[in-house]
Order: C-alpha cells, then sequence, then structure tokens
C-alpha cells in the first residue's frame, strides 16, 4: 500500500509570536513548494500538510531549514470504523507486537486518544492476531485525528529544524571549500539565514573543481546561493614581514570580505574559525581581525574541536568532498600578532579594498572532472612540468603515475587527456595549484 500524503512538523517557528509565525510559515511553505516544485500545500495548527506523495520527496525535505519531522501518511476518513480497517490494512502483513499512538487535533471527536488506541489496538489484536506491547513494541502506528481527514504514519523521518532560511537575514561565507566554512554555513542556515559563499583564491583555476564540487553539496540546504571568487596575487603577501604572512592573509580576506558585504547589503560575514585551531585563530589572532573589521562576525564553530566538526561534516556529507588543504605561507607564524603591525603592513601594501572588489566574479557553471579530483600523493606521481619536456620524445611507462603541469593547466590538460586516452594513469595542474598543494618546492 503506498502512501498517500506527507505530514511535516514546524519547529521553532512555532514557539514564535502570532504575527512572526504567520510571515515565517509563509516563507517556509514557498520554500518547500520551490524545491518539490509543487503547489498543493497547507498548513494547519503546527502542521505542514502535501496532499500527495514521491519517495524522492522525503531527502528534499530532510534539507529545507525550519522542518523538524517528516512523516509519510495513508489518508481515511475521520470515522472510526473507517480508522480501523485502514491500519488493519497497514498491518495485515506485518508480524511482531505493534503499539497504536493517537493524537486527535479534532477535539470534538467523541474518543479521546487514549480510548481510540485502545479500540483500534484491540480490533487488530482480534483480527490479526497480533500481540499489543505498549512498552518495547516492534512497530508504533500513529493516528492523527483531524475534523474530515485522518492521518496515519508508521515512519518518521528528522529534518533539520531550526529556523527557516530569510528569517534571521543574509550572510555572506568566507568559504575554503573545506569542512569548517561548510559546516559554519550550515549551523547559520540552522538559526534562519540565508547565505552567498565567498572563496579567496590564491591557487589557480584547478582549485576551483574542489571549490565548486562542495558547493554545489552546499547547494541542497541553499538553493539559492551564490559564489562568489576573488583572485588574491599572493605576491602581496610575500612583501610582508617574517612571522605575519598567515595572518595577514587572513586580515586581506577580512577586508576583502568587509567591503563586498557591504556594497551587497549583507548582514553578517560568518567564518568556520574554531578557537586555537591554527595559528590565525589564537585569542590573540581573533582579536586583532575584529579590530581590524567594523563588519558583524559570526563564528559558529568557536567552540568545536576538530573531532567534532570531522564528526558532523561525516554526518551532512562534507567530508569526502573537501577541497585539499594548501599549505600555509610559512613554517613559523605568530600565534600572538600585534594590531600596529598587522596595521603598518596594511599600510605598505597600498590596497584599495573597494577597487578590488570589482574584481570579485560570480561563478555559475563550473565543469568538474571527477576523475582527476582525487589527485594521488606527491610520492605516488612522477610530476612533468610540460614547459620543460620535448614532447616529440615523450613516453610514459603504464602501472605509473603522471601529473603534468603548465602555468594555467591548459597545455597540461591537453597532455594529460591525450595519455589517458591511450590507458596512462595521468592528471594535471597549473603550476601555482601545483605548489600551493607541495606538487613542485
Amino acid at each position: 500500500m503506498d502512501y498517500q500524503k506527507i505530514l511535516l512538523g514546524i519547529d521553532e517557528i512555532w514557539l514564535k509570536s502570532e504575527k512572526v509565525r504567520k510571515e515565517a510559515i509563509k516563507s517556509l511553505l514557498e520554500d518547500i513548494k520551490s524545491r518539490l516544485n509543487f503547489s498543493e500545500i497547507e498548513e494547519r495548527r503546527g502542521r505542514i500538510i502535501i496532499h500527495s506523495f514521491k519517495e524522492e520527496w522525503i531527502k528534499k525535505l530532510q534539507k529545507i531549514f525550519g522542518i523538524k519531522t517528516i512523516y509519510p501518511a495513508y489518508v481515511c476518513e475521520t470515522n472510526l470504523e473507517e480508522i480501523k480497517n485502514k491500519v488493519l490494512e497497514i498491518l495485515k502483513d506485518f508480524k511482531g507486537s505493534f503499539k497504536i499512538e493517537t493524537k486527535r487535533v479534532y477535539k470534538k471527536f467523541p474518543l479521546n486518544s487514549l480510548e481510540i488506541s485502545r479500540e483500534v489496538g484491540k480490533f487488530v489484536e482480534e483480527n490479526l492476531k497480533l500481540k499489543v506491547d505498549v512498552k518495547n513494541p516492534d512497530k508504533i502506528v500513529y493516528i492523527e485525528i483531524h475534523e474530515k481527514e485522518t492521518y496515519i504514519y508508521d515512519k518518521i523521518f528528522y529534518g533539520v529544524g531550526g529556523l527557516n532560511l530569510g528569517f534571521e537575514g543574509k550572510g555572506l561565507v568566507l568559504f575554503s571549500g573545506g569542512m569548517d566554512s561548510s559546516l559554519a554555513a550550515y549551523f547559520m542556515g540552522k538559526r534562519g539565514m540565508n547565505l552567498d559563499f565567498l572563496f579567496v583564491n590564491m591557487a589557480g583555476e584547478f582549485y576551483l573543481n574542489y571549490i565548486f564540487r562542495i558547493f554545489n553539496k552546499l547547494k541542497e540546504f541553499f538553493p539559492n546561493a551564490k559564489l562568489y571568487v576573488y583572485d588574491l596575487d599572493v605576491e602581496k603577501l610575500l612583501k610582508v614581514r617574517k612571522g605575519y604572512k598567515q595572518i595577514m592573509f587572513k586580515v586581506l580576506i577580512y577586508k576583502i570580505a568587509e567591503s563586498f558585504a557591504k556594497s551587497k547589503n549583507y548582514d553578517a560575514i560568518i567564518t568556520g574559525e574554531s578557537l586555537g585551531q591554527t595559528s590565525s585563530q589564537t585569542i590573540e589572532s581573533l582579536e586583532v581581525l575584529d579590530s581590524i573589521s567594523s563588519f558583524l562576525i559570526f563564528r559558529p564553530l568557536i567552540g568545536m574541536n576538530k573531532d567534532e566538526i570531522i564528526e558532523f561534516s561525516k554526518k551532512l556529507g562534507f567530508f569526502d568532498l573537501r577541497a585539499p588543504e594548501i599549505c600555509e605561507l610559512e613554517k613559523y607564524p605568530t600565534t600572538k600578532p600585534k594590531l600596529e603591525v598587522i596595521q603598518e603592513e596594511l599600510e605598505k601594501l597600498s590596497i584599495n579594498f573597494d577597487e578590488e572588489i570589482k574584481k570579485i566574479r560570480e561563478l555559475i557553471n563550473f565543469e568538474i572532472e571527477e576523475k582527476i579530483l582525487k589527485l594521488p600523493k606527491k610520492e605516488e606521481v612522477i610530476v612533468l612540468n610540460v614547459d620543460k619536456l620535448n614532447l616529440d620524445s615523450l613516453k610514459l611507462e603504464k602501472g605509473k603515475k603522471y601529473l603534468f603541469v603548465c602555468k594555467s593547466g591548459i597545455m597540461a590538460r591537453t597532455i594529460a587527456e591525450k595519455f589517458r586516452s591511450e590507458g596512462y594513469e595521468t592528471y594535471y595542474l597549473d603550476l601555482k595549484t601545483a605548489k600551493l598543494l607541495k606538487y613542485l618546492d
């Protein structure tokens, strides 16, 4: 027997004042309709009812902020005999103990919840010879009494919960493509914030494969999110004094994000920083970063340790998609930066951030090359610089792995694809990404 409708339980929205609640539910209904491409939906006393059912909708509903529980439901008339027969039909092929739980939304129904459960349970017990077990049943059948229809369900799926997107404004995520910033985005979405993402790229175009792949995963939660890219000239950071290159990289990201956020009217900037996790996330470093920014900064992971972040990331599907970490800019970065030094270095760089943000581009479509996203380890691969090769006499060995590199990555890609079509295991990178991922010194 197929399910006929879907009931949804609303999370925190239901606790808000009537005026706020109405607006939030209206927004949530629009979000659901846009993702399911379906319009027959209504809200009824804390329940949202979708008047149809498709199996694939369950997973989509589990990614919508504001939905706490999801119940695929059977439907019958609000009549005791109809209810009994429907439950009997549901359990006719079941073997094991069961329990009936009833929620009487329609209070004028002649029996109360306990009486309904008792009557239905007795009817099933007599007709199917199944055992009622109220303490530890093998299966629970839930009955929800409404005025004209009664909904019966035997499965409960859990959604994200929290507040619906847009309830608490719009934020800009400082996005690295790693676990931390992805998880930070998820937690802020759960608090009702719509998000866009800003990736500051100091690698090459190839690295955007990783960024776009995990961004597409996040789009399951934030379907209207945009991904922006700013290409940072790493040469600027090489001019910074010893010990300050790493924190200055964060400072530049903050300043770019602040100017961009102001120009686009975002309400806050979100980062994946966790206290003490890296040199730029010590309390002294975070104090400096807050001092150079006049914008509201949220750090939802601030009190989480790495194991907790990994556990959440695996659960949400971010872990295996994360971008490879780019090496640090220097071996011994300071953990206690001085604000006056930061300000001096900023003055030396003489960057007009309002002009810089004009270089930011939105990444709308990007061809993800799944075959080469999982690059071999450095010690497993032979790195070949295309600019230093005699391609006419180049010979490869079967069974070995080769990584072609060139400045833009374009020629390296062409050569790698040629040899791959001949049965060799080949990969490619642009020169900048190859250095930052430590394939080249």
